[in-house]
This record gives structure tokens, sequence and C-alpha cells, in this order.
């Protein structure tokens, strides 16, 4: 039995996901495949725009056997904490074979040889990055500077692109979990898809920020030709969410906490505590909020993945506690019939906790460290 991982947020699911899942099949020749998706919010700080069992539904329905949610503690994170959670969960599985993502570079030596810089030089290079920010310059300038000490040009150029950026923490952390999954990489053809302008595009792929933007513009039948039926059903179907759907919940939470609480959540970092405070009271709706509260230091998916942790409590000492012990467990969120399957071999080779249903009896018989992490998932659906 060969099973394959893909990574993936299905936000919402479209044909790039497809070729992307029949690709890793072929590549794979694999049996099964399980996609580890996150579920209410995503990598970018931003809310899924649809419900997370639904989105794994029409996951199933597009040939994943097996739908596990990112737990929400790492899907709103950084890459290299968005790729730790998900490979964590994969490699306790005990089934999993290979990984299997897109990447802008079609070269996973070169992808391989600079994780080994990342791992050999993690502290040196996060020291760089801390001085060069100390010059006012931009996180990602100071990046940039930092790895030229350590990187070629060549490879400065690879991990300048997000996707590349993804896989090599993919890799990263198959090494440091020392993991027998194997990954592969499926070349993608443009890294500029949050550019393409729908109906100007000729073939049937489009980035899912279009497809989202389309969607808020209630541009919802040009998107037939880029989505899966399932997709397009949902969207016709069912009001998105938004992340200005959310500013008043989130003023609410700021303005009702004081600054000791602010400085407890994670990512609230050197001061920003005062920053928020500030700006939520000049501030008329989410999008003016973060951008006054963006700088040169911090990016804008920095602010919005923040803003998320204040939301959700999630804070400095909940998250180092998961990474430092490796919390992961598999909630299952979709399941074909193949997919029975794949769980009959968990139940009996994994090392993680099993979630098939949110009832007291599944509660009481998991481990309290998946208790604690998991009322994040429950509080972000809720």
């Amino acid at each position: 039995m060969k099973v394959t991982g893909i990574i993936a947020e299905y936000n919402p699911m479209h044909n790039g996901h497809i070729y992307h899942l029949n690709k890793s099949k072929e590549i794979t020749n694999c049996d099964f495949c399980i996609a580890i998706m996150s579920g209410s919010f995503t990598q970018n700080g931003n809310i899924a725009i649809y419900d997370k069992f639904q989105r794994a539904q029409i996951a199933i329905k597009s040939g994943i056997d097996l739908v596990i949610e990112l737990p929400t503690i790492y899907a709103n994170s950084s890459a290299d904490s968005f790729a730790f959670g998900a490979i964590n969960i994969l490699n306790k599985l005990n089934i999993v074979d290979s990984i299997c993502f897109g990447s802008e570079c079609d070269n996973i030596s070169l992808l391989n040889a600079v994780s080994d810089i990342f791992i050999q030089k993690d502290k040196e290079i996060w020291e760089e990055i801390n001085k060069h920010l100390k010059d006012g310059i931009s996180f990602a300038t100071a990046r940039t500077n930092a790895l030229s000490k350590y990187l070629s040009n060549d490879q400065i150029y690879v991990i300048s692109k997000p996707n590349n950026i993804l896989g090599l923490q993919y890799i990263k952390n198959l090494k440091l979990l020392n993991s027998n999954i194997e990954p592969y990489l499926i070349k993608r053809e443009s890294s500029d898809f949050n550019e393409i302008l729908l109906n100007n595009n000729d073939n049937n792929f489009t980035s899912a920020t279009s497809i989202r933007n389309s969607i808020k513009d209630n541009k919802i039948d040009i998107l037939k030709k880029y989505i899966p039926t399932g997709t397009y059903n949902l969207i016709k179907n069912n009001k998105a969410t938004f992340n200005d759907d959310l500013f008043n919940i989130i003023k609410y939470k700021i303005v009702s906490n004081n600054l000791d609480y602010l400085q407890s959540i994670y990512e609230v970092t050197e001061g920003l505590e005062n920053k928020i405070v500030k700006e939520i009271n000049n501030s008329l709706n989410y999008e003016e909020f973060t951008k006054n509260i963006k700088s040169k230091r911090y990016q804008l998916r920095k602010i919005k993945r923040m803003l998320i942790n204040v939301l959700l409590n999630i804070t400095k000492q909940d998250f180092n506690y998961a990474i430092k012990n490796k919390v992961g467990y598999a909630h299952i969120l979709a399941c074909s019939e193949n997919g029975k399957l794949l769980l009959s071999e968990i139940a009996k080779k994994s090392d993680i906790d099993l979630i098939t249903s949110l009832n007291n009896k599944v509660l009481n018989n998991i481990s309290e460290d998946t208790k604690k992490y998991l009322k994040y998932d429950i509080l972000a659906s809720n």
C-alpha cells in the first residue's frame, strides 16, 4: 500500500489543485492520497471563505481519499511552522511514503542543498536578519542581505518564490524529524498567478486569490472554467466569509483586553501591542486597520496572522509548547470509501490521536495536549 501526502488549503479548490492531485498520483504511483488541509484560517492570515467540512468533501469528490485538518495553531503561522505542523502529522501517521508539492523550481537537489544550509546555519541566519532589521529596512530585504552570506545568487533567487519557500520548509522539516517520507515536486509554470485577470486568461487555470477576488466582486459566472463543479455549487449556494467580516469581533477583543493580554499573544512582538491599541481607534475597517499597523519591518501577512491569534487567544506560551513537544493529531474532516482502509491502518500504526468525531466518548480518550490544541480548531470554526 503506497500512500502520498498533499498539503493544501483548498480555499477554494480549483483546477490547479485537481492537476496537482492527479500529477501527484502519477509521479508517486500511489494507491491512496491524504490531504492535510487548513481548516478555518490559512497561512497568510486569511479566514477560509467557506466551511472546512464542505471544502473537504469537495476534495474527496475530486480524488483525495482522506482529509485531515491542519491544526489552527500551525495553519495560521509562518511558512516554517505551517510546514512543520503538516509534516509532523504525516510523519506520525506511520503510513505515508511520499509527499508531493508544487514548486517554481524543478530541481529538488537544489532545494535539498539549501535546506541543509538552513538547518546548519539557522541561528546565524536569524542573527544576521535581526542585525539588518536594526538598519530600518524591510524584512524581505533584511532576509536577502542575511542569506547572501550563506547562499549563492541562484539559491537566493530560488527561495524568493513563494512555493519554493514552502517546498524548502517541507524538505527541511522532513530532515529535522528524521522522516522516511520522500519528497517529490511538480513544477509550476508561473509564480505570478495573482496577477492573472480571469477574463483575459485563455487556459483553465488561475489562482485561488483571483477566484476569491471574483467571488468578493460577485463575478461568479466567469469562474466556471477554472473550478470543479463541486466548488462552483458551493460558491453559488453559500455566502463567502472574508477578513472584513472579522473587524468588529477583533475590535471588541482588543478594546476589551489590556496590554498585558496583547503582549502574551503569539506574533505580538517589540511593542506592537501599543500600535494595535492606537490604530484600532483610528481605523474604520479591517483593511485600513492592517495597513495602519504594517511597517517595513512587519509584512502584511504577519500582521493578519497576529490579529487571528488575538481573536483566538493563541499565546506565545501555547505556540512554543506545540512546536517544542511536536504536538499533532489527526482530526478527520472527510473520508472516501477507500479512505476507510487508511483509517484502519492509522488506528493500528500511528503515533497520533485519531479523531473521527467530536463527541464526548472520543474527546475523553485523547491526550491532554490534543484537547488543548483542538479547542483552537473548535473556536476557529465557531
